[in-house]
C-alpha cells in the first residue's frame, strides 16, 4: 500500500524541500520505498538537495507528452530512496501542463511504500494540482504568526479538498527570541504537531553538500529530529491504513 503525502506550507521559504528530502532519506533508512517528487514546477531544486544533478530527462518532460514516466524517476545515493525531478529552464516550465500531474502520481501507487511530494506554497494553478496530487498532506510552518495563520488557510483549503492532514511540522524553531512557542502554534494551526524543527547549521550545511542532514551528520539534532518525524509519520501511516482498510 502507497502513501502518497504532499508537503505544504502558505509561504515560501519554509523549508518544504528541505523537509521533505530529510524526511525521504530517514524513511529510506527504516526500510521503507520513497519517491520523492519535485513538484515545484516554477522552482525545482528538491534534485540538488537529493544530490542528484545533470538528469536528461524529467518531471517536465512526462507533463508535456514528451518522455515516458519510468523515464523520469532516478535512484538517489540513499538506500531506498528514488527522485522524480523537475526542470530548471524556463523552456520546460513552459510546456508542462501542471493539472496532468495528479493523474501521473496516482498512476506510481503501489509501487512505493511513501510518495512525497515537495509542492509549492500558495494555493495558485500548479500549487493545488502538486497538493491535490496527494491523499495526505504535511503542513510546514514557521513559528511566526502571519506564517502560521497562511499555511493554516492551505490546510483548511486541503482538508475541503479531501486531504487527510496528518500534521503539521514548526521548522527552523529557535531562530529568534520572539518565536511562537510549539504550544501556541498548535492552538492557532488546530492539527496535531508532528514536530519542531530546531534551527541548525547542521541542516543547511548538508543541504549545500546536496546530502539531507539526517545523513549528513544522523547524530546532530535538527537530524535527530527528521528521525523522530519520519518515526510519527511511518506509524500515522500504518494507523490510518488499518482504519481505511
Amino acid at each position: 500500500m502507497t502513501r502518497i503525502i504532499s508537503i505544504v506550507s502558505g509561504k515560501g521559504g519554509t523549508g518544504k524541500t528541505t523537509v521533505t528530502a530529510n524526511l525521504s532519506v530517514a524513511l529510506g533508512e527504516m526500510g521503507r520505498k520513497v519517491l520523492a517528487v519535485d513538484g515545484d514546477l516554477t522552482m525545482a531544486n528538491l534534485s540538488l538537495v537529493l544530490g542528484v544533478d545533470d538528469v536528461n530527462i524529467t518531471l517536465h518532460d512526462v507533463l508535456a507528452g514528451d518522455a515516458k514516466l519510468e523515464d523520469a524517476i532516478y535512484m538517489t545515493q540513499f538506500e531506498n530512496v528514488y527522485i522524480l525531478p523537475g526542470a530548471v529552464d524556463w523552456e520546460h516550465v513552459i510546456k508542462a501542463d501542471p493539472r496532468k500531474l495528479p493523474e501521473v502520481i496516482k498512476s506510481l501507487k503501489g509501487k512505493y511504500d511513501f510518495i512525497l511530494i515537495d509542492c509549492p506554497a500558495g494555493l495558485q494553478l500548479d500549487a493545488m494540482s502538486a497538493m491535490l496530487s496527494g491523499e495526505e498532506a504535511i503542513l510546514v510552518t514557521n513559528p511566526e504568526i502571519s506564517c502560521l495563520t497562511d499555511t493554516m488557510k492551505v490546510g483548511m483549503v486541503l482538508k475541503k479538498a479531501g486531504l487527510a492532514i496528518l500534521g503539521f511540522i514548526l521548522n527552523r524553531y529557535g531562530r529568534s527570541e520572539r518565536d511562537i512557542p510549539p504550544e501556541a502554534a498548535q492552538d492557532v494551526m488546530d492539527v496535531p504537531l508532528l514536530a519542531v524543527i530546531p534551527e541548525d547549521p547542521v541542516i543547511r550545511e548538508g543541504t549545500l553538500e546536496g546530502i539531507p542532514a539526517v545523513k549528513y551528520k544522523p547524530e546532530s539534532k535538527g537530524a535527530q529530529a527528521f528521525i523522530k518525524l519520519a518515526e510519527e509519520v511511518d506509524k500515522l501511516a500504518g494507523i490510518k491504513a488499518k482504519i481505511m482498510y
